[in-house]
C-alpha cells in the first residue's frame, strides 16, 4: 500500500484563542466538578483550599505578659507618680515573665525597669498604668471562628503557621490533577540504552512533567511505546481510566505512522487537530470519557509551547485557580524578526535591563532545539497578521521567569569565547542573583550593540591590517554614541582546526585552493571571519571557490564540532575549541580578545563584580588550564 494513502490530515487550522474556546466548551462536564480531599495541614504547602478555613481556638487563648516585670490590677496603680511613688505589697502583684499567663484578678503588667524592688514581697511603682498595659489579650492574633484562609487560595508556610495557631489539624484542599505522559516513536530510547544511528534519547517526558509538577500536577510516564497502533491504543485506553489528563507525545502530525488522531477518534472524539501557531501547529486536542487527551508534537519546543499555551490554562480552568503569570512587559528588540502571516509565532528570547529599559535578544533555533528554551527567560509573540518586528521596535514580551531574574540578567553580545562561558559560571558561583546571557553575534555586531545600548558589554577581537592593531580602530569607528572602557579579557591563539592525525595533510591557508577540501566558516561580522578574509586576500585565494565558505557557524565550538563530526575538513578558530574536541591545530596568530563596556554601566554593582572575577587569580588559573590562552594582560584597561 502507498504510505500516502495512510497519512492523516489536519482537521483544523484555527487561531489559538478559538481552538482553546472550542476545546474547553467540549470539556464542560470535565470542568464542572473539582474533587477535594482532607489532608494534614502541615502537608498543605502550595495546595489550594476548597473551603474557607476558620480558627478553632483563639490565639492566644489567655491574657499573657508582653514584658518581664509584675502583673497587677491597674486600679491599684492609681495615684503613683515620680515624686510620690506608691508601695505595693505581694498580695496585690505577681512576679511574671514575658509570655506567662496573667492572674485572672490582674489586667496590667509593669516592666521590671519601671519598678523599684524593696524586697520580694514589696515594691515601689512611679506611675499609674491603664488596663491591658503590656498585656497580650485573648484573641490578639486570632479570634475563635475567625476566617483564616478564604476558599480557592494557594496555601503557603505562613498560612500553615496561622492554621496551627488556630488549632487547625486538617484542611480541605482541591485534589491535585493526575496526569499520564505517553512517549511514542520507533526512534526513542531511554538514557543509558545502546544507541544506533537514528535513535533519540527520550526527554520530553522529563521536561513536560517537571513543568506540570511545578504547578501541582501529579505526573507519571509510561514506558516508551513504539509506533504500533494497537500498543498505543491500549496504553491510552488504560490510562484514561485512572488519570485526569493523558498526554501523548509525538504521532500528532500527518505522517504514515502518526496514529494519535486516529486512536483518539476511535476511543472518543478529536475536537481540534491543527492550531495556527508556530511552533506547535499539529497539536491534537481530544477527549475520551469526557477527559482531555492531548497529542503533543514530538519537537521539544513545540511540546513546551503547547504546555504553556494550552495545558496550563486547561489545568487552571479545572481547578478554577490562576497558577501562572501572563503579565507582559515592553522591551526593545535587538534585531529584526521575520515571520509568516497566518500563524502566531512564538520566539524564545533573553531579556535584560539596560539603563532602565528592557532589551530583548531573540534566540536562534527551531522547534527541535531545546537548548534555546533553556537559555530563554521570555517569549516573543509575533501575531499571525503581521510579518514580524523591526530592530529597535518596542514589543510586548511574555516573561517565563520572575521579573527580578530578568532585571538581573546581563547581556553580553559580540564575539564568542569559551572564557565568556567560564565567566558566566563564575558569576553564578557568587550566588548574588546575577546571570549572563551570551549573544554570539560577532565582534562587529557587538560593537554596534554597544553603540545602540542593546547590551551591557561586548566581546571583540578584530584585527586591523592597516594599523596592525586589534579592536581599538574598530571601537573608535563604530562606537559613537557611548563612552566606553576597553578591558582585556584574554589573549588567545587563532589557527586552522583540522581532524586528528590530519588525514588530508593540511598545512596552511594556501591549501584552500584545493576544491575537494570542505571548509566551515564563522558568521559575517565575527572577528574570526574578518581575519580569515584578510588571510585569503593576503594569499590571493578567491573565497567564492572555497567549498563551504557560506556554511556559517556562530561559535568556535560549533566550528570544531562540525570538523569533529566529519562534516568539514577544516576551519579557522581558537586553539581552546580544538582542544575541546581533541582536534589538531595549526597556530597562525595571537590576538587580543577585549571587553567593551559603556561607562554608564561600568560602576554598576554587577559590572564591578564581573571585573573583580576577571582580575582574580582563580579565574586566570582556570583560563590557563583550558589551553591556548595567555592571561598576562587579563583585566588590564586598554583604553
Amino acid at each position: 500500500m502507498n504510505n500516502n494513502s495512510k497519512r492523516n490530515y489536519y482537521l483544523d487550522d484555527i487561531p489559538l484563542e478559538e481552538a482553546i474556546e472550542k476545546y474547553f466548551n467540549a470539556l464542560k462536564k470535565y470542568f464542572s466538578k473539582t474533587p477535594d480531599e482532607l489532608i494534614d495541614v502541615t502537608k498543605a504547602n502550595n495546595r489550594i483550599t476548597s473551603k474557607p478555613v476558620f480558627a478553632k481556638v483563639s490565639s492566644p487563648n489567655f491574657n499573657l505578659a508582653a514584658m518581664d516585670g509584675i502583673s497587677i490590677d491597674h486600679k491599684n496603680t492609681v495615684g503613683a507618680t515620680e515624686t510620690s511613688p506608691k508601695t505595693i505589697k505581694i498580695k496585690d502583684f505577681d512576679w511574671i515573665d514575658t509570655g506567662d499567663p496573667i492572674n485572672d484578678n490582674h489586667d496590667a503588667v509593669i516592666m521590671i525597669e519601671d519598678i523599684s524592688k524593696i524586697s520580694n514581697n514589696e515594691i515601689k511603682i512611679f506611675s499609674s498604668v491603664s488596663s491591658m498595659h503590656n498585656v497580650r489579650e485573648i484573641g490578639e492574633d486570632l479570634i475563635q471562628s475567625e476566617m483564616i484562609i478564604p476558599e480557592n487560595t494557594k496555601i503557603n508556610h505562613f498560612d500553615i503557621g496561622v492554621c496551627l495557631a488556630g488549632g487547625i489539624k486538617e484542611i480541605k484542599v482541591k485534589k491535585n490533577i493526575n496526569s499520564k505522559f505517553i512517549p511514542t516513536g520507533n526512534e526513542l530510547i531511554n538514557l543509558g540504552e545502546q544507541s544506533t544511528k537514528g535513535n533519540l534519547i527520550e526527554f520530553n517526558s522529563y521536561v513536560i512533567n517537571g513543568l506540570l509538577n511545578n504547578i501541582g500536577v501529579n505526573t507519571e510516564t509510561s514506558p516508551i511505546i513504539k509506533d504500533n497502533k494497537e500498543l498505543i491504543k491500549n496504553e491510552i485506553s488504560n490510562s484514561i481510566k485512572h488519570y485526569d489528563l493523558v498526554i501523548v507525545s509525538a504521532g500528532s502530525s500527518a505522517g504514515s505512522e502518526d496514529y494519535t488522531k486516529e486512536i483518539i477518534s476511535e476511543l472518543g472524539e478529536v475536537i481540534v487537530h491543527g492550531v495556527s501557531i508556530k511552533p506547535g501547529h499539529p497539536v491534537i486536542l481530544g477527549k475520551i470519557n469526557d477527559k482531555p487527551v492531548i497529542g503533543l508534537p514530538g519537537y521539544p519546543i513545540s511540546a513546551i509551547l503547547i504546555n504553556e499555551l494550552i495545558i496550563k490554562p486547561l489545568i487552571e480552568k479545572k481547578i478554577n485557580h490562576k497558577i501562572h503569570n501572563n503579565n507582559q512587559i515592553k522591551a526593545k528588540l535587538t534585531r529584526k524578526l521575520n515571520s509568516s502571516i497566518g500563524e502566531d509565532e512564538f520566539v524564545r528570547a533573553s531579556v535584560g535591563k539596560i539603563n532602565s529599559e528592557y532589551i530583548a535578544v531573540p534566540l536562534p533555533g527551531g522547534a527541535g532545539v531545546i537548548s534555546s528554551i533553556q537559555k530563554a527567560n521570555c517569549l516573543i509573540k509575533i501575531p499571525k497578521n503581521i510579518e514580524g518586528f523591526q530592530k529597535n521596535e518596542q514589543i510586548n514580551i511574555l516573561p517565563l521567569v520572575d521579573i527580578n531574574d530578568i532585571d538581573n540578567t546581563i547581556i553580553c553580545s559580540g564575539s564568542h569565547d569559551l572564557v565568556l562561558d567560564l565567566l558566566k559560571s563564575f558569576l553564578l558561583k557568587k550566588g548574588l542573583g546575577y546571570k549572563m546571557a551570551i549573544n554570539p553575534i560577532g565582534s562587529l555586531g557587538g560593537l554596534l550593540a554597544i553603540d545602540q545600548n542593546l547590551c551591557h558589554f561586548s566581546g571583540t577581537h578584530i584585527f586591523d591590517p592597516q594599523t596592525n592593531q586589534y579592536n581599538l580602530p574598530f571601537i573608535n569607528k563604530f562606537v559613537k554614541n557611548n563612552k566606553v572602557k576597553t578591558i582585556n579579557l584574554v589573549d588567545r591563539i587563532q589557527g586552522i582546526i583540522i581532524p586528528k592525525t590530519n588525514p588530508k595533510n593540511i598545512k596552511g591557508i594556501e591549501d584552500l585552493n584545493n576544491p575537494e577540501l570542505v571548509y566551515v566558516n564563522r558568521q559575517k561580522g565575527s572577528g574570526t571571519r574578518i581575519l580569515f578574509d584578510h588571510l585569503l586576500e593576503k594569499s590571493n585565494i578567491n573565497s567564492q571557490k572555497i567549498n563551504g565558505y557560506d556554511n556559517e557557524k556562530n561559535s568556535h565550538l560549533a566550528v570544531s564540532y562540525t570538523i569533529h563530526s566529519k562534516n568539514a575538513d577544516l576551519g579557522l578558530g581558537i586553539m581552546s575549541s580544538a582542544v575541546a574536541y581533541d582536534l589538531e591545530f595549526i597556530p597562525l596568530k595571537e590576538e587580543s580578545f577585549d571587553l567593551v563596556i559603556p561607562e554608564t554601566v561600568l560602576n554598576e554593582e554587577y559590572m564591578q563584580i564581573i571585573l573583580e572575577i576577571i582580575r582574580s587569580s582563580e579565574f586566570k588559573q582556570n583560563i590557563e588550564s583550558i589551553g591556548g590562552y595567555n592571561t598576562n594582560k587579563t583585566g588590564e584597561i586598554i583604553l
